[in-house]
């Protein structure tokens, strides 16, 4: 599935990039990201193949990165996600995530 970032063409990101001034910076528009190879999905539950160098989630240690592995899951399945575990950013392996519901309970039951 290609999100709206990426469906941006060059020259719209190019003149977005100008006008907001980025060329210095890493915003969504890089492009010709794979997505995360899903390896099993059920109900409640996704396991992706997390490559190395990529981040589990936004963190303040490493702000310069825009890309995440819970936002790809996201953008991907089209549902909210939560961890089950991290993997460190240089680290390659399955990551699992809990696909949230929206019902408080069943999330806590899933779990």
């Amino acid at each position: 599935m290609t999100s709206v970032y990426q469906a941006m063409s060059e020259d719209a990101a190019q003149t977005l990039s100008k006008k907001h001034d980025l060329s210095e910076k890493r915003y969504f528009f890089e492009k010709n990201y794979e997505p995360l190879e899903i390896l099993y999905k059920d109900d409640c539950l996704v396991a992706v193949n997390k490559p190395s160098g990529l981040l589990v989630h936004r963190s303040m240690i490493d702000r310069h990165e825009t890309r995440f592995a819970l936002q790809e899951v996201r953008n991907q399945i089209g549902q909210r996600v939560y961890p089950l575990h991290r993997l460190d950013k240089p680290t390659s392996g399955v990551l699992f995530v809990r696909i949230v519901s929206g019902n408080s309970e069943a999330d806590g039951a899933a779990v």
